[in-house]
């Protein structure tokens, strides 16, 4: 049985046995094709070609170096290598370490990962979004969508510095539950304490999952499944079926309602009388709008997570959601040694407030409609409207990171759109490629935004900043370059008769918010047979593209390629055309090609 086939059976056994203790998966190692799948899955990564501690990258890849590493851990005798760490800026002005594995070690940790994948995945639970097959920060969104527009309080928390702060000792307590391979707990354990390199020091620590390693958001999602669990529990405990029996002052209000509306249609209708009964029956139905109906609203919990930010909505008293948020800090202290931020963790009243979840403010309006109707026997009934909460894009963050960025600036007091200086010496195509793929990343990301007219000016900013770049490029005019290129900034490929359309801006006219959507993640695809897939299109086994020959292949790479081909000259530049990151070479012309000896060759690729 192939490794790839192993795996599946463990996935299987995990699903129909949460509790299930996996054993000898050191063996499943042995198999070639699960380094091969591991290989294919990280080979177009944007830092293949990043040098880490070494100048060692995945560029030379071949069947050779993938043994040579698999036999080292099968022995065990291989040895990660230090974590190369950046520091990367927040919003905030505050920075992030992000740390980098060597290529080698990238291998390793993601056969590592697929292991884990199998056994943990069926497992988590369905309130878990982060760094998971098939789900996305949207399926978070829509989720809090759903379920929590009938809370009252949420428990907004934040770790502090939560991967930094993972115990290596607990995380291992927390895997040895589901894995009994004592070989298998010592590779994980060897990435764990491998150190990170800040140059010039290496630091070694029993805490920490450096951010930025492929095996590190499994790890997480298994360190915090233990909180998911807390979680479900203590629902369970404090939850309280709702009462249909209305609330005493509710029923007050309704009869004093009734009451004065008789009044006022006894009352003349331009009397002072009646205007004097009509603004109490104003007052009535206001003060009925803020009573609970029913005697016994009930008592719920609400929950999700992505990686580590979580919210929980509590529908009940606030006094039971301190508590919780008490209780969280508790339990993460004493389970998982981790401490909440005292400054960032808060209970916050929804229908008063507003509060931050993966980059949207979220609050519930308080002016909910009424309506009315009649039943059955005549009698007239108002209903209120179900609570709708609202998503809202942080328009002052946003334009804070385009002015830091240098698509706007302060002019006259006033947030204006300019030239970004630093595009000007670039192409057409790549000035308007790139501030495209700016404003459809944010458009995607906010696309569930439910105050469109935000969307709508961050559409204007940098589409005048697209323009006002490509005026500054030609100096030129924006509207000398809006009458050249059109409202979308075509940039046509005047090679072709008729000229065809190359790139484009975005043009939107439509920002109703009807037109709000959830960019949900895909169908969920089944990863073994991703992986099965990728094995067998793998190019590790073809012939060289340039003499043919079969023996002591390895992978060429380049960092990106464009279809046109318009940064590339020479071999690149075929590789291009061909839309391939990645070409099979033997040794003696890989050498020649990074010699620059085949820059007019003309490629042969067979699939």
């Amino acid at each position: 049985m192939k490794g790839l086939e192993r795996l599946r059976v463990v996935r299987e056994l995990s699903r129909k046995n949460p509790r299930w203790k996996h054993k000898e998966l050191f063996r499943i190692l042995r198999k070639e094709d699960i380094w091969v799948a591991a290989y294919e899955n990280i080979k177009g990564n944007q830092g293949a070609l990043t040098s880490r501690v070494t100048k060692e990258t995945l560029d030379g890849t071949g069947l050779t170096r993938l043994r040579k590493v698999q036999n080292e851990v099968l022995v065990e005798s291989y040895q990660f290598k230090p974590v190369k760490q950046t520091w990367i800026p927040k919003p905030d002005r505050r920075k992030r370490p992000l740390g980098i594995p060597s290529p080698n070690d990238k291998l390793v940790q993601d056969v590592i990962r697929m292991v884990l994948e199998a056994i943990y995945e069926p497992n988590f639970d369905h309130r878990s979004f982060g760094f998971r097959n098939g789900m996305g920060v949207h399926d978070a969104l829509e989720y809090v969508e759903k379920e929590f527009r009938w809370v009252d309080f949420i428990v907004k928390g934040d770790i502090s510095n939560a991967y930094p702060t993972i115990e290596h000792k607990k995380l291992c307590e927390i895997l040895s539950l589901r894995i009994e391979d004592e070989r298998f707990m010592n590779l994980i354990r060897k990435s764990l304490k491998c150190g990170i390199y800040d140059n010039p020091n290496t630091i070694y620590s029993n805490i920490e999952v450096p951010q930025g390693s492929i095996v590190s958001p499994i790890l997480a999602n298994i360190y915090y499944n233990e909180l998911d669990q807390w979680v479900t529990k203590k629902s369970e405990d404090v939850s309280v079926e709702k009462s249909s029996k209305r609330h005493p002052k509710y029923r007050q209000l309704e009869y004093q309602i009734k009451k004065v509306s008789n009044l006022v249609s006894e009352a003349d209708r331009n009397s002072k009388e009646r205007d004097k009964y009509v603004r109490e029956i104003k007052r009535l139905i206001q003060q009925r709008n803020q009573t609970p109906s029913l005697s016994n609203r009930g008592i719920e919990i609400r929950y999700t997570r992505y990686a580590d930010d979580w919210i929980i909505g509590i529908k009940g008293p606030r006094k039971l959601a301190e508590q919780i948020k008490d209780e969280v800090g508790i339990f993460l202290r004493d389970h998982l040694k981790q401490e909440l931020d005292p400054n960032k963790t808060k209970v916050l009243n929804l229908r008063t407030g507003k509060f931050t979840f993966l980059g949207y403010e979220i609050f519930l309006p308080r002016n909910m409609k009424l309506g009315t109707y009649k039943m059955d026997n005549g009698k007239q009934t108002i209903r209120r409207s179900p609570p709708t909460l609202r998503f809202q894009l942080p328009i002052e963050k946003v334009t804070k990171r385009l002015l830091e960025r240098g698509y706007l600036a302060y002019i006259d007091n006033k947030l204006r759109p300019i030239s970004k200086g630093s595009y000007t010496p670039l192409e057409d195509i790549v000035i308007v490629n790139h501030f495209r793929s700016v404003w459809l990343g944010l458009f995607n990301f906010y696309s569930g935004s439910t105050n469109r007219s935000h969307l709508q000016y961050i559409h204007y900013l940098l589409h005048m900043s697209c323009a006002m770049t490509l005026a500054h490029r030609h100096r030129s005019s924006s509207n000398k370059i809006f009458k050249k290129h059109g409202k979308k900034l075509e940039i046509l490929d005047k090679k072709t008769k008729p000229a065809k359309v190359i790139t484009s801006f975005p043009y939107h006219t439509s920002w109703k918010v009807s037109d709000r959507k959830w960019q949900k993640a895909k169908v969920f695809k089944d990863p073994f047979t991703i992986y099965v897939n990728r094995v067998s299109r793998t190019r590790l086994t073809k012939a060289c593209c340039i003499c043919q020959t079969r023996g002591n292949i390895e992978m060429h790479h380049v960092k990106h390629v464009r279809k046109q081909g318009h940064r590339y000259k020479g071999f690149h530049a075929e590789m291009a055309l061909l839309n391939r990151k990645q070409v099979p070479l033997c040794k003696q012309c890989h050498i020649a090609v990074h010699m620059g000896v085949y820059d007019g060759i003309k490629l042969s690729i067979t699939d």
